[in-house]
Order: C-alpha cells, then structure tokens, then sequence
C-alpha cells in the first residue's frame, strides 16, 4: 500500500541511494530526480528497479519510443505538431478533487488524415506524461483523464493506437493513474474498448469510466478546474505549453525518462 502523500517523499528520499546501488551502471546519467519517479511510484527499491527495466526493455523491442527518434518536440517537427493539435493536454497547476494531476482529451482534434501514424500520437501521449510526471502532484497523487469524445468520427482513430498506447504505458511508465473518464463515447468506441481492454488487468478496467453527463465528472473535477468548453475557467494555450517545454529541451532542466534508456 502506497503511504500517506506526507510520508511518501521522505520514504522515497530514504530509499534512492539503495535504489542507485542496485541499478549499478545503468543508473549513471540518470538524474536523481528520474529515479524518485519510481520510489514515488512505488516506495520498495525491487519494485522501482524492476518498472526501471521493464522501461528500459520495452524502449529496446520498441526503438521507435525513444531512439530512433529523440522523445523531444525539438528535434521532432511531427512530435511537436501532433502536440500542438490539443489531442491531449495538461495545464499547469490543474487538478483534480483528490489532488490528482488534471489531463483533458480531445479526441476530435486527432486528424489522422494529415499524415500522422499510430506511433506518432502514442509518442504524443507518452511526451505529455513524460511531462506531468515531473509535477509534484502526480508523484504524490496521481493521474485523472478527463476525455471528452464529442463529434469524434472514424477520422480520428486509428485501431491500432489503443493497444500501441496501453501497452507502452502500463507495465512501464512509473505512473499512476486513478481514473480515466469519457464523456460522449461513441457507439463504435464503446466497441472497441471492450475488444482491447480484455487485455488490460481488472485493476485497470475498474479505474475506466463511461458517463453520459457532467454530474460524474463534477464528483471528482471542482467546475473552476474545468475547461472553458466545459463551464470551467481554465484557459490553455498549448501551443506555448509546447514552446517552453522545448527552452526546458534546450537549456537542459528538462527530468525525462528518456534518460533511462541508453542509446547508441
């Protein structure tokens, strides 16, 4: 059982030098503050050292995660428009009721059309998690999706984004997320969730959540921490969320966990 967020912290502080020991070499050049991720994630030095491998082995049978392409909107003019076109997006000092990390989607502004693949939106996905997993509030509390599905049409999916995603998320990412809830779910992607999720663990199935109203959402979500769109008062300009996290690139302040992963 995760402890209290008070205790958490100083659990995980406790735990790095022991954590770093057993990662031996392969934790050189990994900052220290990319290793807390996983002490956060999990407070036992076996279990943070085996999600680091399990990254670390999935980016090698997966190359296309992290090296063949740097995981930086810098050096990826198609990671940074995938970005940019507020597929899925994680305004700064947002969350949710139980202190949670805050991500909207909007699947509707995924065109597919442009020449995007199923690899290019995962990597889009994996980047803004990459992201609010350096926040403070995720370590300690988590992660709620919030996904608004309204006018999505077949353009904006592709079936193999799902399972790429799932796959390179769960299993993986030091990340805990709490819940994940839709809103407007189509019929066909109703259909499609229960095809892919009878791979997911029950843990993962139970954290999904179809509504058919703003009620559920207002359960979990304070309005003010909401959308404009949806009766909120946040306001996003994502595309300057994009220009400076590509300074942070540049300057060198930026924890990823692509830092785990040597390349050649």
């Amino acid at each position: 059982m995760t402890p209290p967020p008070e205790e958490l912290k100083a659990k995980a502080t406790e735990l790095l030098p022991a954590l770093k020991e057993k990662l031996g070499t392969d934790a050189e050049g990994v900052s220290d503050a990319t290793l807390m991720k996983f002490l956060m994630w999990k407070p036992s030095v076996d279990r943070a050292e085996g999600r680091f491998r399990d990254l670390v082995n999935w980016s090698k049978e997966n190359p296309w995660a992290f090296a063949s392409t740097p995981l930086m909107a810098s050096k990826d003019d198609t990671l940074r428009r995938v970005l940019e076109s507020e597929v899925l997006v994680a305004p700064e000092g947002i969350t949710a009721k139980d202190g949670s990390t805050l991500m909207f989607g909007r699947l509707r502004n995924n065109d597919m059309s442009d020449g995007r693949t199923a690899e290019d939106v995962v990597r889009m996905v994996m980047y803004t998690m990459d992201r609010v997993l350096e926040r403070e509030s995720t370590q300690l509390h988590g992660l709620t999706i919030f996904h608004d599905m309204k006018d999505v049409g077949q353009n904006n999916i592709h079936v193999s984004i799902p399972k790429i995603l799932f796959r390179a998320i769960f299993g993986h990412f030091p990340l805990r997320i709490t819940a994940v809830y839709v809103l407007n779910a189509p019929l066909f992607i109703r259909g499609l969730f229960k095809v892919v999720s009878l791979t997911f663990p029950a843990k993962v199935r139970a954290r999904m959540h179809f509504v058919t109203d703003m009620d559920a959402i207002l359960n979990v979500i304070d309005q003010d921490n909401l959308l404009e769109e949806h009766g909120g008062k946040v306001q996003h300009d994502q595309k300057q969320w994009v220009e400076s996290h590509i300074k942070r690139e540049e300057n060198g302040s930026m924890e990823s966990l692509a830092d785990c992963v040597k390349t050649e």
